[in-house]
């Protein structure tokens, strides 16, 4: 079966006395660590990691390179598997070889059963959509990947009529020489640049979501992406026709959900082109997304608390999502902005927003601080006020009583004051449930 077919591999790649790094050692590099442990228990384990205070006391029988020079470990190893985020140093064709990682692995085996769903932005949601249309369509399905659900948690799990749906990140996507069955790019903007160096490398990485495709495999693309060999997205209207045979709007599909803004109804859209693609039924896709439910941090209705009704899209990491979020939501008078600055361009940010019905920003960390500067140019009658903290701005909505909707959409990534978004969002919950008392 599929499951044993994963072990055979893991045998003949990595026999008795090999030497096998674990390359970074978060979520998934624990991960690969269980398994290997489990699987081929008489290799040569390594783990190597930046934190040189790891707790070293539950990896008995690894050798650990932690530290500063931790990367320097890779020379000593004769396999690798890198861990997502982890920057590898410069590499000769010859080195790279050596080089492969869970996703690598798991698509060589499983790829032919394995929905894949990359993109800047929507990924999380369209593959919840996805994984959700399979189960309710009586499919057995799993869902893993960048979602916070590593792989190799999942191999004992998978049988051979299996539905594998992974979500992919640029970084889990860099390396990878194998492909998904069902490849969907959902979008793709300027992102990560801090990692990849350049807008070219980062789409290039994400493009290898399609590059090792066999013939029968299916590739599916979002708007504007045309220029990539996938299927191509036409406008809204057509797309909901061609899917629905125009027995329900765009409208009806998003209130179906709970979703919110034209960006999620084409991840809905394009939810549907993936299952489709692997055998379900159009006429029974309305009633399956009437019980779907959205994820936390996405436009996120979190109540009305003193006259306030506030949004949670802490997701918005980027400008071209902050937009979106207030083109999704009928009224914002004040938007929460800022963040960790990873140089991202804010001018097309600015130039929308400049011209909404927004009147009050406030502004977070030194992406703040560059928007605030580039609002200042255009010499608008908003309200503009920098902040150190979410609760600066919260003890600031207390007198405000012309603020009555405030969304927290940032346009920057969290890493300045916050774990991730998710730590960022839930604080801003806390923080307008507080409101109340």
């Amino acid at each position: 079966n599929a499951y044993q077919i994963m072990i055979k591999y893991i045998h003949k790649l990595f026999p008795r006395g090999s030497r096998v790094l674990i390359l970074g050692f978060g979520r998934e590099g624990k991960s690969s660590l269980r398994f290997l442990k489990k699987f081929v228990p008489d290799i040569k384990l390594g783990v190597a990691d930046a934190n040189e205070n790891m707790e070293v006391e539950s990896i008995p029988k690894v050798h650990l390179h932690l530290g500063q020079h931790y990367l320097d470990a890779i020379s000593e190893y004769d396999w690798v598997i890198k861990s997502p985020g982890v920057k590898l140093p410069e590499m000769s064709k010859n080195q790279l070889t050596k080089i492969t990682s869970q996703t690598d692995l798991f698509l060589q085996i499983y790829g032919s059963q394995t929905i894949g769903v990359t993109g800047t932005k929507g990924k999380s949601t369209t593959v919840s959509l996805i994984y959700h249309l399979l189960k309710q369509s009586g499919k057995h399905a799993l869902l893993m990947g960048n979602i916070g659900l590593p792989a190799f948690d999942f191999i004992e799990k998978i049988k051979a009529e299996t539905l594998v749906v992974y979500e992919l990140s640029a970084h889990q996507l860099q390396y990878v020489h194998h492909a998904p069955h069902v490849g969907l790019l959902l979008n793709l903007y300027p992102e990560h640049l801090d990692f990849f160096g350049s807008v070219e490398t980062y789409q290039m990485a994400k493009e290898n979501i399609f590059r090792f495709q066999k013939p029968d495999d299916i590739a599916i693309c979002g708007p504007n992406l045309q220029r990539l060999p996938c299927n191509p997205f036409s406008e809204l209207q057509q797309e909901i026709k061609l899917l629905f045979d125009n027995h329900i709007t765009g409208k009806e599909l998003l209130q179906l959900t709970g979703l919110k803004g034209d960006h999620n109804l084409k991840n809905i859209l394009l939810a549907a082109k993936a299952v489709l693609a692997v055998g379900m039924k159009s006429d029974k896709m309305v009633a399956a997304l009437s019980n779907f439910r959205p994820l936390p941090h996405r436009l996120e209705d979190v109540g009305e608390y003193s006259g306030i009704r506030f949004v949670n899209d802490s997701i918005a990491t980027i400008p071209q999502a902050t937009i979106a979020a207030v083109k999704s939501l009928e009224k914002v008078d004040a938007l929460i902005l800022g963040g960790f600055d990873r140089g991202l361009d804010y001018s097309e940010l600015v130039d929308f927003l400049s011209k909404s019905a927004v009147r009050y920003f406030f502004f977070l960390g030194k992406a703040g601080k560059r928007m605030l500067k580039l609002f200042k140019e255009k010499n608008t009658p908003q309200q503009f006020v920098l902040v150190n903290n979410l609760d600066e701005i919260f003890e600031q909505l207390k007198y405000k009583a012309e603020i009555h909707s405030c969304l927290l959409s940032p346009a920057a990534a969290s890493y300045d004051q916050f774990h991730n978004f998710e730590h960022r969002g839930d604080y801003f919950k806390a923080l307008a449930r507080k409101m109340e008392e």
